[in-house]
């Protein structure tokens, strides 16, 4: 990984490719590469809507600012989706079309979106929900941390993929989950537990006290948990 730099060009090179850089000192890099990737992103499509008509201004990255029922600032107007910003992920657009519907017919719906969990579909997959520790802190917070590595968990070693963890953030006085990051197989399952201890405000001891199968992954999330609170019984205690 080389961040801080933004793609300029690539060119043919033998067999493979070479993709130059610039980062934002002027400096100039290349990688050779058997392949090359092009993730360009995703970006708004408001131009064409017309948003004049209905004195609706989107900022300047063609974005419409929403509050959490899915509001515009236009009496009336919803909406959702990649127009509404971050985060552009497919369940997020679902459920905000949901709350957009229901409040539409005088429901007292909201999404939080705190509690909203995004994965990343890599080998390992990553999974997150809420705040990482930094996050925490710059939102005020005294976080309390806890970890359970794979390489301890019954179910990851039968699997022969013990590469990762469970990671949880908690607010040290309430001990209430603000969020957890999860690298490990089938994260993107695994994170849907840790969203709902997030969205019921969960303590720590919930997920703690909470009996899980045996064995299976989930009970690293378990043990994360019991962690934090420095009553975990397979990895040591912070």
């Amino acid at each position: 990984f080389h961040f801080g730099e933004a793609a300029q060009e690539w060119a043919e090179a033998g067999d493979g490719l070479v993709v130059r850089t610039e980062n934002e000192d002027g400096e100039v890099s290349e990688f050779g590469a058997e392949k090359c990737m092009v993730a360009v992103g995703r970006s708004p499509v408001t131009d064409t809507l017309n948003l004049d008509a209905i004195d609706l201004e989107p900022d300047e990255n063609g974005f419409l600012a929403t509050d959490d029922r899915a509001r515009t600032d236009a009496d009336g107007v919803f909406a959702v989706g990649d127009v509404a910003g971050e985060p552009m992920l497919a369940h997020t657009a679902s459920a905000e079309g949901e709350v957009a519907a229901e409040v539409i017919a005088g429901e007292p719906a909201a999404l939080d979106q705190q509690a909203i969990p995004a994965a990343v579909f890599t080998d390992p997959e990553i999974g997150t929900v809420g705040m990482t520790q930094s996050e925490a802190e710059e939102a005020g917070f005294d976080p309390l941390v806890g970890e359970f590595p794979l390489r301890a968990n019954g179910r990851a070693l039968t699997l022969g993929e013990d590469e990762g963890f469970v990671r949880v953030v908690a607010d040290a006085d309430s001990e209430f989950l603000l969020g957890a990051q999860v690298v490990a197989p089938e994260a993107s399952e695994l994170i849907g537990e840790l969203a709902l201890a997030v969205e019921m405000g969960a303590q720590l001891a919930d997920v703690a006290g909470t009996v899980h199968t045996h064995p299976t992954l989930s009970e690293a999330v378990r043990e994360a948990c019991a962690n934090a609170l420095g009553e975990a019984v397979h990895t040591l205690n912070r």
